[in-house]
């Protein structure tokens, strides 16, 4: 007879990615060993706790863009898409908006897309400036601008009455829909049935988020939020400000508001600065990261990544500490990316991607070593091999995603 705890409904996996911008001081950056005798560099140091619920990944690379200006090498992060130089942006779907697809129908809010330092407007470089700006996009032609002010993302998650206000807005849609439908030739038809089908879509999602009813089924360990509401204007500290973004991801999670959350900590040629950090010049970091082997840059460069991997660990731990049911935590129970868009910033390198997966995927990821694909072909070390494993076990049924070739072996 099956016993009480298996047949205990199981917590949902979650995706997530945190990115930094402008790469890694390569000499500080490197991991070996597996479990408890994993060895980690300097600027891996935070993690040394929890380095058992770790997979670090070598020689990973967006395959099309290995070298290069900025753009090409951050926008494209979570797609492989080879983006070109035109005015009206041109990339591709990323994995965070694939698989809110999937998961998007079970939860309130489809996805998170979240940054620290705001984007900018316009154009740079002569490209939409959003090349800098974000890795999500919900097709080709669509990129999601990052939202940076907490509130905005809390009163996302938590105030349902501009989404009572939107639900009148679509029963009219609907009704006149009808009547429009008659006098509409076949391909005119199809086209609106298309755009009825995305409206019924939010008229779901709009019944869950304002119902918010568990009848059955895993239930999640938070019903009400355990954080107040965050003031209107932005964080001026930009340690508060990552924090309070971390600690709304979780909070999202932990209520099952949504499965997936990016989180962009700066965006590309950053003008973000670290002098709070003991020995770090008080520079923006696009310009540490151009370091042209300075001791003081490279230290600074080192300092400022480690900062970074600081809020992994931060986040971690507090994962680790909340109980899903089933022996498992929120930390058995998600894949989160963690890593930049290149290695060593001052000369624009994509090919060995600084990346770790933390999580254990519902327990089909061990944790505690290192996946090195140097060794193995171009085919083998295209970072969509591993978004399209992490599809997978996200309940995706893909046989590819962007350029993969097969799922990278995770297990």
């Amino acid at each position: 007879m099956e016993s009480l705890a298996q047949a205990a409904p199981k917590a949902p996996l979650r995706y997530g990615c945190l990115l930094f911008a402008n790469g890694v001081n390569p000499h500080e950056w490197n991991a070996s060993g597996e479990g408890a005798s994993m060895k980690l560099s300097r600027s891996l140091k935070p993690l040394e706790d929890l380095k058992q619920h770790i997979t670090v990944l070598k020689d990973l690379h967006v395959f099309n863009n290995t070298s290069g200006p900025h753009w090409p090498l951050f926008s494209n992060y979570l797609s492989g898409a080879q983006f070109k130089e035109t005015l009206i942006p041109e990339g591709g779907e990323s994995i965070d908006q694939r698989i809110a697809r999937h998961t998007g129908r079970e939860t309130p809010v489809p996805s998170l897309v979240l940054a620290v330092e705001p984007a900018e407007s316009g154009l740079r470089g002569g490209v939409p400036s959003v090349y800098y700006g974000t890795v999500s996009w919900s097709s080709k032609n669509t990129p999601i601008a990052p939202e940076v002010y907490p509130r905005a993302v809390f009163d996302r998650l938590f105030d349902t009455s501009g989404l009572l206000r939107d639900k009148s807005v679509l029963d009219a849609v609907l009704s006149q829909s009808k009547d429009l439908r008659k006098g509409l030739a076949g391909q005119d038809q199809q086209k609106l049935d298309e755009f009825m089908t995305s409206v019924r879509d939010l008229e779901t999602r709009i019944a869950r988020a304002t119902k918010e009813e568990r009848l059955e089924g895993w239930r999640p360990s938070l019903a009400k939020p355990d954080m107040e509401r965050p003031a209107a204007e932005l964080p001026q500290d930009v340690r508060e400000h990552m924090r309070m973004m971390l600690d709304l991801i979780l909070l999202a999670w932990r209520m099952d508001k949504t499965r997936v959350a990016t989180l962009l900590f700066n965006r590309d040629v950053s003008h973000m600065k670290f002098g709070f950090l003991d020995g770090v010049l008080n520079d923006q970091l696009h310009g540490i990261s151009h370091h042209k082997e300075d001791p003081k840059k490279l230290a600074s460069y080192q300092r400022i990544n480690q900062f970074h991997v600081e809020q992994l660990a931060y986040l971690m731990g507090r994962m680790k500490q909340i109980d899903e049911g089933v022996g498992t935590t929120m930390l058995d129970n998600v894949m989160l990316q963690f890593g930049s868009n290149m290695f060593n910033g001052d000369s624009h390198d994509g090919r060995n991607l600084p990346m770790i997966l933390a999580g254990h995927g519902g327990g089909s990821i061990a944790g505690g070593r290192v996946i090195d694909t140097s060794a193995k072909s171009e085919d083998q070390q295209r970072a969509c091999n591993l978004y399209l494993g992490i599809a997978l076990r996200m309940g995706l049924k893909l046989d590819r995603f962007g350029d993969s070739t097969a799922p990278l072996p995770l297990a």
